[in-house]
């Protein structure tokens, strides 16, 4: 009889788990796929051929049309994110910001950054001026919007893992990257790390051969 009580109170305790609400942890907006420690990656110029090589027309913040090739001629510091992030993206903007600000002034007014948007249903221009504003982006700063399948294409040249979620928001990778005169990736950061150390030389290089 007592082994029967036991084993209707075990039974009882069962029941009473299965019907508890689940506890789930909310998700981050723009948490990255893999927890990837931080890492510099090295590309050959020849590796995947310019970025600058891609057609179509991208819109910026002022509501103007451009290529990308219009951003030949200069080094450029480039990340993918959207402006709607309230956790990485912002993280990614201020290293990229670091990265810039850590160069000698004569070097900094010839290298570019470049933020390109996931999310181009959201990301009109006004959005990202407003972006730009809060940011303290400056006229150095291209911020773009294309079309889904312009994102996609990208995306995959840079090797920017992404997906869109339910709510809106996007899963994505959190590479910087740098580009030089020619669109070619000389060099891949992890955008979540502090890699000024890893850029400054290789952008100030660079920028002298201007």
């Amino acid at each position: 009889m007592k082994t029967n009580r036991i084993l209707l109170g075990l039974a009882a305790l069962t029941l009473a788990a299965c019907h508890r609400t689940p506890i789930t942890k909310s998700r981050s907006c723009c948490a990255k796929e893999n927890a990837a420690t931080t890492a510099t990656k090295f590309m050959p110029e020849a590796a995947g051929g310019s970025v600058y090589q891609l057609t179509g027309s991208w819109t910026d913040q002022h509501d103007r049309l451009l290529t990308l090739s219009k951003l030949q001629g200069h080094p450029q510091v480039v990340a993918m994110i959207f402006t709607h992030c309230l956790s990485v993206c912002p993280r990614i903007v201020e290293e990229m910001k670091a990265i810039r600000d850590s160069l000698p002034a004569s070097v900094k007014e010839k290298v570019g950054g470049v933020l390109v948007s996931f999310d181009p249903e959201r990301d009109t221009p006004a959005q990202m001026r407003m972006f730009a504003m809060k940011r303290q982006l400056d006229d150095h700063w291209e911020l773009l919007q294309g079309s889904d399948n312009q994102v996609r294409e990208l995306s995959m040249v840079l090797n920017v893992r992404y997906q869109k979620l339910s709510g809106g928001n996007f899963t994505h990778s959190s590479d910087i990257f740098i580009l030089d005169q020619n669109g070619n990736i000389i060099q891949s950061l992890d955008g979540l790390g502090r890699n000024i150390h890893r850029a400054d030389s290789i952008l100030n290089r660079m920028a002298t051969k201007d």
